[in-house]
């Protein structure tokens, strides 16, 4: 949902409320978790990885962060609903400020992972949503305990703005993920709390 000035709160609730009835946008739900090289055809992907550091300490603070949201921390990106339970079925609505607009967004956590080396989530757009797809988040350590943050993803445009603005679309895309990416590294580095 676009909106040229920042959206009021009661606004932004009542949307939050119809997206929370709301249906997936898209039909591959859950395929963020599988290991694969590529989204879904007809879809855009994106993977990008970052090393966090070494060590348990630094695998449960990048978890920490996680578990609240830390991605979605980058000042032109907000988590309106920061309270929201980390689990599987909650809707997360973030507020982007972008080309001299507002958009309201809001997707739902279509899975956790909580295992002794990997931890995150992933999210799918709902209807309401400019595109169509799901991101992964996820934190994990290997067996030389090197921890890294990965973020992998497929979209694709499912609003006539969204298709006519794919360039820019792209753009954003790539900026949030360089946030998120950064976002991660300084809270695993204990930068933020």
């Amino acid at each position: 949902m676009f909106f040229l000035q920042k959206p009021s709160a009661a606004r932004a609730q009542a949307f939050l409320e119809s997206q929370q009835r709301a249906a997936f946008s898209y039909s591959e739900l859950g395929a963020t978790r599988m290991e694969l090289e590529t989204g879904p055809a007809g879809y855009h992907t994106d993977r990008h990885r970052i090393r966090l550091g070494e060590g348990r300490e630094v695998f449960e603070r990048a978890c920490a962060a996680l578990r609240r949201w830390g991605p979605f921390k980058l000042g032109w990106v907000s988590n309106l609903t920061p309270d929201a339970p980390f689990e599987a079925g909650t809707t997360l609505m973030l507020l982007i400020r972008h080309f001299g607009f507002y958009s309201l967004i809001a997707n739902r956590l279509v899975y956790v992972l909580e295992e002794p080396t990997r931890f995150g989530f992933g999210y799918g757009t709902l209807e309401g949503h400019a595109e169509q797809g799901e991101e992964r988040f996820l934190v994990f350590i290997d067996e030389q305990g090197a921890v890294f943050f990965e973020l992998f993803a497929f979209s694709k445009p499912r609003h006539p703005l969204a298709v006519l603005g794919t360039p820019l679309v792209r753009v954003l895309q790539a900026a949030a993920s360089r946030g998120y990416m950064n976002a991660m590294l300084s809270a695993a580095q204990n930068l933020v709390s």
